[in-house]
């Protein structure tokens, strides 16, 4: 009877231990191309984002990054700057080594130009992505975020490789 509990504990703790292998410290980086698309405004650029967060479990993860705006301009009016940002990734392992997710956070942004009425302010941002653990730590992630700049709206694709630890 003993034998049977406990093989029926490990039975269940199991699948939780194995979460657990997935969880820790990583940092990433890739390119990242931004895009304006509003009547008034409209081009893209292409820049870099780098990022450090926690993953809990394959279910939740926080997260911080540095982004670069790039350098966008649109007949007369020009747009230059940067976002710090942080946010929690919400996730749904797709077997062994794929994971889509959804974002919400808010960022910390600087525009060198007035295109975006103001100069700096904190916005929202949300999202959607999916990664894929490759060799050991290595993955690569792809995803699309949406952040409010001011005036502006940007829609920010990144491709990205990170390393777990």
């Amino acid at each position: 009877m003993r034998l049977s509990k406990l093989l029926c504990a490990l039975a269940l703790t199991a699948p939780a231990l194995a979460m657990a292998d997935d969880s820790g410290l990583y940092v990433g980086g890739g390119v990242t191309r931004l895009e304006i698309d509003e009547r008034s405004f409209d081009d893209h650029d292409n820049s870099y984002k780098l990022y450090a967060g926690y993953r809990f479990n394959n279910y939740l993860s926080l997260e911080g990054a540095v982004v670069d705006f790039g350098d966008m301009s649109d007949g007369k009016k020009h747009f230059d700057g940067e976002s710090l940002q942080a946010n929690v990734h919400l996730g749904v392992p797709i077997g062994q080594r794929i994971r889509l997710y959804g974002i919400a956070g808010v960022h910390a942004w600087h525009a060198d130009d007035d295109a975006a009425g103001k100069s700096d302010d904190v916005d929202a941002l949300y999202g959607f992505g999916g990664e894929m653990d490759a060799i050991g730590g290595l993955g690569v992630r792809l995803e699309q975020e949406y952040l409010d700049v001011g005036d502006i709206d940007l829609d920010q694709t990144t491709l990205s490789a990170y390393w777990r630890f």
